[in-house]
């Protein structure tokens, strides 16, 4: 009997997975005029097809990557939440740049940090990025059949394991990745969050394994 593990080696169906993101790649470098267009007028609804697009793929590449199997259980309600959630960090971009920005304007915050001050609000000091992770987490305990309130997962080791995966993302992935999107000209910020969102699917779906293994 083999013994070789299901995720190793490539196989036939992972070309589905290869042709959807290089197909989505080339379409937001081929259209990107279009899709800064599209995300001025309609910024929520492109938040969500950008997140259910791009980070249920994370997702799915995790499940790949640890399972050998492409799709998790119930990819289609993933794929909604994504995009809630895209809606939400789209919607929290906007607020945080404008906070900063009046901050800056009171004098009491120093414009010299540039788009790296952004970025340390949004995922340090306003605690808006473990806010939105742990929601996720949460939601992903709902999708997955059980139902429990926020606060019942706190104290738990397996979310004590999690917490520390994601804490380290945002001062060691984070904190660098979204200065990079605050610097780039809003165009190409649609682009980047995309992606982005992409590694946010990949971190929280390894985070919550490791909370489980824990």
């Amino acid at each position: 009997m083999s013994t070789t593990p299901r995720t190793a080696g490539f196989r036939p169906v992972d070309l589905i997975g290869i042709v959807y993101i290089v197909a989505l790649t080339a379409a937001l470098f081929a259209y990107t005029p279009e899709v800064g267009n599209l995300t001025k007028a309609h910024p929520a609804l492109m938040s969500f097809i950008k997140f259910a697009l791009l980070a249920t793929f994370g997702e799915c590449l995790k499940n790949r990557l640890t399972t050998g199997v492409w799709l998790p259980a119930r990819v289609i309600i993933r794929a909604m939440v994504w995009g809630v959630f895209g809606i939400w960090i789209g919607a929290d971009f906007v607020l945080v740049a404008a906070g900063v920005q009046g901050l800056i304007a009171k004098g009491q915050w120093s414009d010299a940090v540039g788009p790296f001050g952004l970025s340390l609000w949004l995922n340090v000091l306003s605690g808006y990025g473990f806010t939105m992770m742990f929601t996720h987490y949460w939601a992903d305990h709902l999708i997955d059949g059980e139902f429990v309130w926020p606060w019942q997962l706190m104290g738990r080791p397996q979310t004590a394991a999690w917490a520390k995966v994601v804490l380290i993302s945002l001062v060691v992935f984070w904190l660098a990745a979204h200065t990079v999107t605050f610097s780039l000209p809003p165009q190409f910020r649609v682009v980047c969050a995309a992606y982005l969102s992409l590694g946010l699917g990949l971190i929280l779906s390894f985070a919550k394994r490791r909370g489980t293994a824990g």
